[in-house]
Parts: C-alpha cells; structure tokens; sequence
C-alpha cells in the first residue's frame, strides 16, 4: 500500500508490519488492522475515514507540554514514533458523515517504565480541556483514589510546568476550566459517590489490579449522554486470565484476530512472544517501545540476572517487563489454522454441497440457561480432505443481552446473521434438538448420535423413542467427558485445525469458541478440552469434538457400516 510520507500514524504501521521494527504478534496485528481499514476507508462498509489534521492538532498540543521530572525535567515532550500511531489512531479515526471520533474505547497494554502513564495524562489534558466540549468532565480512576491520582498528577504537574495554568485552575484534587465550565477528577472505586457524574473522557489506570468491573460499568454508562466519549485503559499485564483484565485482554486479542469485531474499540499492546528467550536484550527491546530511551536496558538486565536464579523474579520480570502470560492456561487450538480452514460463500450454500453425505453427530446440552450445541461432522473423503462440520446454536432469548455482555460476544449479531439460534424463555428447551434432527435425518446420512451424559438422561431417553431411530442402544451413545473418551479425539481436531483441515463454514460463533479453548494434559500425552480453563464458551468445539470421537471409535474398516437412517426417509 502507498502512504504518504506526511502521514506518521501510517508510516509507524507500515514499518511494524515490514518487521523494521520488532514487534510481537498483537502488536503487529494492530498495525495490520490500521492499515486495512485505511484501504477500506469510506466504504459502504466502513464509514469511517482517518484525519490526519485531527492527529496532528493533538501531536501539536503534546509537544507545548513539558516533562516535570527526571533528566527530562523542563523539556517539551517529543513524542516518539510508536507514541504517534497510539494516540493519532485514537484520535484521528473518525465517522465520514459526523465527524465524530471512531473509537470509544482505547486498551493499552504496555510493559512499565515506558511512558504510559505520562501519554495517559495527554490525552486526559486534551479531551477535558481542549476538545470543544462545553461542560466535558474527565476522570481517572483505579482501584484506589491514590492509584488514580498518578496519572492525574502527571496532568496537573504538565498544567503547572508548561503555562497552561493561565487558563486552567489548579487544585489540590481537581483541573477545572472556567470558560469551558470542564473539570478533571481523580476517583477511586473506594470514592463516596460516583452518582451524576457525566464524563467525555475517563482514563482507567492499571487494570489488571481491579476486582471488579463496577468502577468501569458505572463510566461507561454514565458517558450515554457524550456525543463522543473515549474509556481510555492503561495497564502492564495481569496474571488471572479471569479477571477484569483477563476479560479485556481476551476480548482484545479477538478483535485483532479477527475473531470478533467491534469498530469502536481500538487496543495496542507491546509484548514478547511466547517463544522468545525472554533472557535477551533483543526481546526486552521487543516488548519495550522506548527500550533505551526511557526504559534503561542496564537496569533490565541486572533484573533477567537477578531472575535467571529465582524463579519468582523471573515470573514477575516476564509479566511486568515483557507483558508475558505466566502460571496461566492458554489457548490450545490455533486461530490462524482454523480461519485458513474455513471456506467463502454462503451457509446454505457450504450446507447444501453436503446433502446425502455421512455424518456423525455430537451434541454438548452444557447448561440450560446458556448454549446448547449440536455439530454434524462430515469426515474427510477421497476427494475431500478436510473435515466439514454443519453447526446447530441454541441460546435463551430473554437473556440474550445480559449473556453477550457477560461474555464479551456478539450474541445478537450472530443470532440476526443465522450462526446462533433463540429459544423462548429463560431456558433452552431441549426438545428443538430431537426437532431439528427430525429434519436433518432427510438431509444427510445420520450414522451416530453422541452425547456428554451430564444432564442429558430425558433428552436420550426421549430421542431413543423417536420412530426413526432403528437401533436406540447402539445409535445413540454416551460420549464420556474423559480421556479415554475424548482425548484421541482431541488431539486429532487440534492437529487438523492447526493444518486448516476444519471447515465449518466460516461460522463465527465456532471461531469464537475455537479461541476460547483451553486443554489440560494428563502427563502421558493424552488431552482434554475443559470447560472450567477456558476464556469463555467452547460448547461448540466440545460438540463437534465428540462427533469425531464417534467417527475414530466405530468408523474402521472392520467396523460395521453404521448407515442407520436412510437419506430422505
């Protein structure tokens, strides 16, 4: 793509993603985001349009501001290259039609000591007081007042060291501007009162340290009546992936994977990569952006020293200096393998190439009040080598909303796109499953049913009833949760999604559950999906992982020929 020399926001991402500058994998997919939403750029799809003049007016407005302490105490602030796409993609993405800013959430994940706090504070200053929002209130906020006052201080010490005091008042605890009738207050989730508050901008300083979401549920409503408001979080990485932070990181990771999307919530992180040698300089300069500027690399290397002979040093340096998972369960299904899997076109389309065609069917029943999963499983064929997996959703349609709040996911969107079936009530009712297999009987050649047996006794009791089943105890078999049940299964479909060999036709929902997969090893090479490790739900994946799981146990050569429901009978 040809980018203007005056554009640095885009010049930035083009030189990351070149590997000019060393990056990890969310860091580069950042810069890859940027730059195809600027080829898309106004589209019917993408109304959205990138102002350089709007970046550049905020870059003008930093460097009037001076440092306040350190060698660099008295000088105006340069901001440096990694620092001008961070901030000129919060502020330079706008609406094509209003105008307005893009982004309403900012998550920035950076490791200590480079700046973040300070760059935090800029934005603060710039929304609060020089946005041309009449009455705009801004806030930063933490866990703890004190914690909050950080960020406010490095605001308020910027005020008081480069003029600005002119025209703001500076108080003990609180910014405010007369002419403009804005004010900006540190709070913390342990302040008396957060009722009236109206924010056009909230900074929220070290995420990973919150208990809760309270603090950041009650800005984030209270920014409805703000035609523009930005949640701008600042954190280094956290270690409970379940946690406020464990959920922000998640959903952010998913965005830049492309697992989710959500046009209005931009994030940056710099990191390591699980595999570097987290003991080399070079992959300290990785994970810091202002690595020999204000990040000292003698001191981060007398800290690997240190952590190299204590092993809970060396936890805290890969988490706090190189923005590292430690002591956590990830993901064990690749993303990238399963998008390369997935193949263009529509539902019925991808659907209706496999009528006629075997199948073997697992169905997850989970829980009743959140989704029920059933998958059709279509092995591979002499001219087909990848597995084909047909997907049936089911959620309750009264805590639709709550639920996708709950799990940071678009249950709305995919159940208005197909990929997510509603049933009435508080409630899956279980007998859409016997219903729906009544169709799907006529359409595909049903070879097995199989099910986890937790909690599904009625519906196998029911189904077993159901006219044209012709051999109850031997089509329609538990699926036992364990590793003798599951575990071949298991790492079959995670060595074929990682080949791109899994194709369920491009369904979102499986994609999302794909990302949420954590596995548990038993020490003799066997694994299991587990729900209870997991980022969220992996019904789906549990489904269609139990389909094969029939297929590997009966479908050999010297296994009969399981052809027990007749095609269109």
């Amino acid at each position: 793509m040809s980018l203007p020399s005056t554009d640095p926001v885009s010049a930035y991402a083009v030189e990351v993603v070149a590997g000019a500058v060393p990056a990890g994998k969310y860091h580069r997919l950042a810069c890859e985001r940027h730059l195809r939403d600027m080829r898309r750029a106004g589209t019917e799809d993408f109304p959205f349009v990138f102002n350089l003049a709007r970046a550049e007016r905020l870059f003008r407005f930093a460097s009037r501001l001076k440092h306040y302490k350190g060698e660099w105490a008295g000088r105006p602030i340069t901001l440096e290259p990694w620092q001008q796409f961070l901030l000129g993609s919060v502020i330079g993405w706008v609406h094509q039609d209003t105008g307005l800013r893009r982004f309403r959430t900012a998550f920035i994940q950076i490791p200590r000591k480079n700046g973040k706090s300070l760059i935090a504070a800029v934005v603060l200053l710039y929304l609060t007081f020089f946005d041309g929002e009449q009455g705009a209130e801004g806030y930063a906020i933490a866990t703890k007042r004190e914690q909050a006052k950080i960020v406010f201080n490095d605001a308020k010490k910027m005020v008081q060291s480069s003029g600005l005091a002119r025209r703001i008042q500076v108080l003990v605890s609180n910014l405010h501007r007369d002419d403009t009738a804005s004010k900006l207050v540190p709070l913390g989730a342990d302040h008396d009162s957060t009722d009236g508050l109206n924010p056009n901008v909230v900074v929220a300083d070290e995420i990973h340290a919150m208990r809760d979401r309270g603090m950041l549920d009650v800005m984030e409503t209270a920014t409805g009546a703000r035609r523009q408001p930005l949640i701008y979080g600042i954190t280094t990485f956290g270690d409970d992936p379940v946690s406020v932070w464990g959920d922000q990181n998640d959903y952010a990771n998913k965005i830049l994977e492309g697992v989710l999307v959500d046009e209005s919530f931009f994030t940056f992180t710099t990191h390591a990569d699980v595999g570097d040698d987290w003991t080399l300089p070079t992959t300290a300069a990785k994970a810091n952006p202002n690595y020999g500027i204000s990040v000292n690399p003698q001191d981060l290397a007398s800290k690997v020293l240190k952590a190299q002979g204590i092993p809970s040093a060396a936890a805290t340096y890969k988490q706090k200096h190189l923005n590292l998972l430690v002591n956590t369960t990830a993901p064990c299904l690749s993303v990238d393998g399963w998008r390369a899997g997935q193949s263009l076109g529509s539902r019925d389309a991808f659907e209706a190439a496999l009528l006629g065609e075997s199948c073997w069917v697992g169905i997850d029943l989970a829980s009743k009040i959140d989704l029920c999963a059933m998958s059709l499983v279509f092995p591979p064929t002499k001219d087909r080598p990848t597995w084909k997996i047909i997907q049936r959703l089911w959620t309750p349609e009264d805590t639709l909303k709550d639920r996708a709040h709950r799990d940071r996911a678009p249950y709305d969107i995919w159940v208005d796109e197909g990929w997510l079936r509603t049933t009435p009530g508080t409630r899956i009712d279980h007998n859409v499953l016997i219903e729906e297999l009544r169709l799907l009987r006529t359409k595909f050649q049903i070879q097995l049913i199989g099910f986890d047996p937790w909690h599904a006794d009625k519906v196998i009791d029911d189904l077993k009833k159901e006219p044209w089943i012709s051999a109850p105890d031997d089509s329609v078999l538990e699926v036992p949760q364990t590793y003798a049940g599951m575990s071949s299964a298991c790492l079959r479909i995670q060595a074929d999604i990682l080949a791109g060999e899994v194709d369920a036709g491009g369904c979102p929902v499986t994609a999302w559950s794909v990302s949420n997969t954590a596995g548990q090893n038993d020490g003799k090479d066997n694994l299991l999906f587990v729900k209870k490790k997991s980022r969220g739900r992996i019904d789906p994946v549990i489904a269609m992982t139990m389909g094969l799981a029939l297929w590997l146990k009966h479908a050999t050569p010297t296994a009969p020929n399981y052809d027990l429901f007749v095609f269109g009978g």
